[in-house]
């Protein structure tokens, strides 16, 4: 395409040259005719004075001028029958050549944008062609695959319908292309790519057409016809002969010989955990049946208890590992950002996708939004390296060879032991929560709105996590409003849940809080407040609840919202907790110490 490029171009090149030719020689015809008019001038009055004629050197120079001139006019009317501008009368002076070299090279300017729109329309027709021929392995009607398609026909005659390239239109048009050619690329050259510019092209893709096309690209399931060649079927084994009992002889296996685990041992864990997981991924909220539903709330000002996520069904043992998953998903996506965001951008971006994240636990990331929440924990993996750096890129060597385990579960195990997550969850929580709000938020359970006439109590109404639906009560009296309101809910290992106290009021209000835990008093909670008024926009102050309780006054005048996690830092158990929060009218804490 290049070559083709090249080509094409030389002919507008040599025009180009020819009439900057004939405009040089053009100057220099105007500045001979200057000179002979001179000497015309002095030859006509020697004529007029004397009667002599002008000289023979006078004579030849005007013929040599004349013959100049209509060698100039023939070069310019062929260049102007070149660049195709239109036929008008032979010039008869110089003055009448300059506006026709005026015209050709409009003509010739008009031809170059012709030529380079053409050019252009060309490649990118040529990379959306190959686009369109890219298919799924085995889905042929894989969404974001056909999305991606459908866009591509629109792009395709958006390009053709341009008429002029250096407007902004098309330039939009044109920077359109721009994801189609890295998608080309991470099909065709998947192989040869090093992992920076992966991760650039995988950012690509994802912005452009959904992060599950790019997680397709890369599990190998999207690629060009001929290319899935399917592996034949091994051969059945020959009969042994029967041997007579009298005749058999014991035989000794060979000793098994176990090999270090090395990098192809880490890309045969990637390739057994990246097969398709179809039927797995719970939906959200758009299909209501999902999960079991939660009961409705009763008049009570008692939230409703909701469940943990239920413990998987034991699986085939024969079956490929797939368990594994949520390591390799985090782990791609936080060597994609490692280098370019920090911990708080990152939050920010990954719990703007998915603001629920914190409250599925990690090994079950892979089940929800068709395996693209796991990417999210990559702000995990980056918490993991900050407390012991490394441990996140020997996470594969120190899988056991011969272990019956699961590998997702020895990677669970190593995640805990060398990022120390039993001890500093509570931290990752925090530094999380503060990152996150109040912009985008996360997804909370509960949320006490407080305002100048009433206080209202919601809650999700089903146990789905995620669930973008609200229902409550509206609380009226001061007795009821300024009271202790509750709320349980059972958590699953190392997850959180988020409560929101927010208040549309200018007058001060005191908040308390206290957790529960299993029965005992518990201090796996951090309340994180947004500064209201002037200090609007200033750094988020986080306060863990302490087992005697925190409390926190200036609702309102000064903390527009108090956002509560209630966290889990058990790393194999569900717990039940049971949150209160004491609303008061005033300022006065509610203990009998400040918390």
């Amino acid at each position: 395409m290049l070559e083709k490029s090249r080509i094409g171009a030389a002919p507008s090149a040599l025009m180009d040259a020819n009439v900057d030719q004939i405009a040089s020689e053009l100057a220099a015809l105007t500045q001979r005719f200057v000179d002979l008019s001179a000497k015309l001038g002095e030859a006509a009055r020697d004529l007029d004075a004397t009667g002599a004629p002008p000289t023979n050197g006078l004579v030849e120079a005007l013929a040599g001028a004349r013959g100049q001139f209509v060698q100039l006019r023939t070069q310019a009317l062929s260049a102007a029958d070149a660049a195709g501008v239109p036929p008008a009368p032979e010039p008869q002076s110089l003055h009448e050549i300059e506006p026709l070299l005026a015209a050709i090279g409009e003509a010739l300017h008009s031809r170059a944008r012709r030529e380079a729109l053409a050019r252009a329309q060309q490649g990118a027709v040529t990379t959306i062609d190959r686009v369109l021929e890219i298919i799924h392995q085995d889905d042929p009607a894989f969404s974001t695959l056909v999305t991606c398609h459908a866009r591509a026909r629109e792009a395709r005659a958006a390009i053709l319908a341009l008429t002029e390239l250096e407007v902004d239109d098309a330039r939009q048009v044109m920077d359109g292309v721009r994801a189609f050619a890295d998608l080309l690329t991470m099909v065709e050259n998947r192989e040869g790519l090093d992992d920076d510019r992966y991760a650039e092209l995988e950012e690509s893709v994802s912005r452009g057409f959904g992060r599950a096309l790019a997680v397709a690209v890369a599990r190998g399931k999207i690629g060009f016809e001929g290319e899935f060649v399917e592996p034949p079927p091994a051969p059945e084994p020959a009969p042994e002969p029967a041997v007579e009992p009298s005749e058999a002889l014991p035989i000794e296996a060979p000793p098994i010989e176990t090999e270090p685990l090395t990098e192809a041992v880490a890309e045969a864990v990637m390739a057994s955990a990246s097969e398709e997981t179809a039927g797995e991924a719970p939906p959200l909220a758009s299909e209501e049946g999902a999960l079991p539903e939660e009961p409705e709330p009763g008049s009570e000002t008692i939230a409703v208890e909701e469940p943990a996520p239920g413990a998987e069904a034991a699986t085939d043992p024969s079956a490929p590992d797939e368990t594994a998953q949520w390591w390799l998903a985090a782990w791609a996506r936080w060597s994609g950002w490692k280098s370019s965001h920090d911990f708080a951008a990152a939050v920010r971006e990954e719990l703007g996708k998915y603001p629920y994240l914190l409250s599925v636990p990690i090994q079950k990331s892979p089940e929800y939004e068709d395996g693209l929440l796991a990417y999210g924990y990559s702000i995990l993996m980056d918490h993991v390296e900050r407390q012991n750096a490394g441990c996140v890129g020997n996470a594969l060597n120190s899988l056991k060879p011969g272990q019956t385990r699961p590998v997702g579960e020895q990677l669970y195990d190593y995640l805990i032991t060398e990022g120390r997550l039993r001890e500093t969850y509570a931290d990752f929580v925090k530094n999380t929560l503060a990152a996150a709000v109040p912009e985008p938020g996360v997804w909370f359970q509960f949320r006490i709105l407080e305002s100048k006439e009433d206080t209202r109590i919601l809650q999700r109404p089903s146990a789905r996590i995620g669930d973008t639906e609200l229902s409550g009560q509206r609380l009226a009296s001061d007795g009821q409003r300024y009271n202790e309101h509750k709320f349980k809910m059972t958590l699953g290992p190392l997850t959180t849940r988020f409560v929101l106290v927010s208040a549309e009021v200018k007058e001060a209000r005191g908040a308390g809080f206290k957790l529960v835990a299993d029965g005992a008093p518990s201090d796996s909670g951090w309340v994180v407040s947004v500064l209201a008024g002037k200090g609007a926009g200033g750094k988020n102050e986080a306060r863990r609840i302490s087992e005697d309780g925190l409390h926190i006054p200036g609702l309102g005048k000064d903390h527009s919202a108090l956002w509560v996690a209630v966290f889990n830092p058990d790393t194999a158990a569900d717990r039940r907790y049971e949150l209160s929060v004491f609303l008061r009218k005033d300022t006065k804490s509610p203990f009998r110490t400040k918390g």
